[in-house]
């Protein structure tokens, strides 16, 4: 069975769903925040959060929702540059 190449867009979408997720949880620790206070702050599911930490099935509403609860600019989860 032959690998099948991976076009440079799948590239970027995988490496940008990475950066949001490893961003996503950086910023959710640093905040101290329960699931269960930022489901409160951001009227998102458990089950959203984790996928959007996750980086599954992101969205620009539900980054928003938890940039707003976190006080934070949602851009900045897009920010590879402070990832190791």
């Amino acid at each position: 069975m032959k690998a099948r190449n991976v076009t440079y867009s799948e590239f970027l979408e995988f490496r940008i769903q990475d950066v949001v997720s490893a961003n996503m949880k950086y910023f959710i620790a640093l905040s101290g925040f329960t699931a269960e206070q930022l489901c409160f702050k951001t009227n998102l599911s458990i089950a959203t959060i984790n996928r959007l930490k996750a980086g599954e099935h992101l969205s620009f509403q539900g980054i928003c929702a938890i940039a707003e609860a976190l006080n934070r600019d949602p851009l900045e989860f897009f920010n590879a540059q402070r990832l190791p």
